[in-house]
């Protein structure tokens, strides 16, 4: 969707931290925007910030763990704007941890708000993006850690490498619909993530608090997902650092090939060298 000046965005966890400033960059592109947060009195605040820069803008309480919530808030989007091209489900949380660390309840909110909540984001909003032949996108923020593993941070990790997984199966049942889809990776950015989290600040250590304090501007990342998004790109990421953690991923996957590819056992079986496979996959992408 490279032409976005006149067209109408849904942006979640729009009141501060990335969405407000993907609200703040999809504005200054001359887009509509309805920003939705479950932070009413911070999303005052956004609207208005936005509002004084000129900026053709609503606001919507949203909570996205809430199917009746979000359908309340695209009804009043169309409302608003009659239309939706760009949907950026944004909204998500932090819960810090390792695996036996955390009770069940923080995994269940986890999922719920940051797999979930981007899957009744797409539910509810794809109908309103195919209804037009005006061009449209989905935006979905994961993280740099749906890419690697953290050992504190398992549940994070775990529906960030969901969301992953989701916005690439996504991708390709909508290529040949003309709907783009990106998936948007970033390292540390400087927001309020630990600040607002349900659990509360306490949960986090100082230095994960210093490095989220420490990191990129959310303004950076959020001009940098909507010029990448213009161009059609599927994976974003902001964080150049970052790119050995993910390398090295793959390099161990491509090792683990080379292991299958030298195996007695595999290359013993006449089955291992079917071509199958990969046809079976190309059609799944249909």
């Amino acid at each position: 969707m490279k032409e976005l000046s006149g067209k109408v965005a849904f942006i979640t966890g729009a009141a501060s931290g990335i969405g407000l400033a993907l609200s703040k960059a999809s504005g200054a592109a001359g887009m509509k925007i309805m920003m939705a947060d479950i932070d009413e009195a911070g999303l005052d605040r956004a609207v208005a910030e936005l509002l004084a820069e000129d900026v053709d803008a609503c606001a919507v309480y949203c909570d996205v763990s809430s199917e009746e919530s979000m359908r309340v808030a695209a009804d009043a989007t169309l409302a608003a704007f009659g239309k939706v091209h760009l949907l950026v489900n944004n909204a998500g949380v932090l819960a810090k941890g390792g695996i036996g660390d955390l009770s069940l309840e923080r995994w269940q909110w986890a999922l719920d708000v940051n797999v979930m909540g981007v899957v009744r984001g797409v539910e509810i909003f794809l109908p309103l993006l195919q209804g037009h032949d005006e061009g449209s996108h989905i935006l979905n923020t994961a993280s740099v850690a749906g890419c690697v593993g953290l050992a504190s941070m398992a549940a994070y990790c775990t529906t960030k490498h969901a969301l992953v997984g989701y916005s690439e199966a996504l991708y390709h049942q909508l290529l040949e619909k003309g709907i783009g889809v990106s998936v948007l990776c970033p390292g540390f950015v400087a927001t309020d993530i630990a600040q607002t989290a349900r659990y509360g600040a306490d949960e986090f250590d100082s230095d994960l608090q210093a490095a989220v304090s420490a990191g990129m501007s959310p303004a950076v990342v959020a001009q940098h997902a909507v010029d990448q998004l213009r161009k059609g790109a599927f994976f974003i990421f902001t964080h150049p650092g970052t790119r050995g953690e993910v390398l090295e991923r793959f390099d161990s996957l491509a090792g683990a090939f080379d292991a299958t590819d030298a195996s007695e056992v595999i290359q013993g079986d006449p089955d291992s060298q079917r071509v199958a496979d990969r046809e079976t996959t190309e059609n799944l992408h249909s």
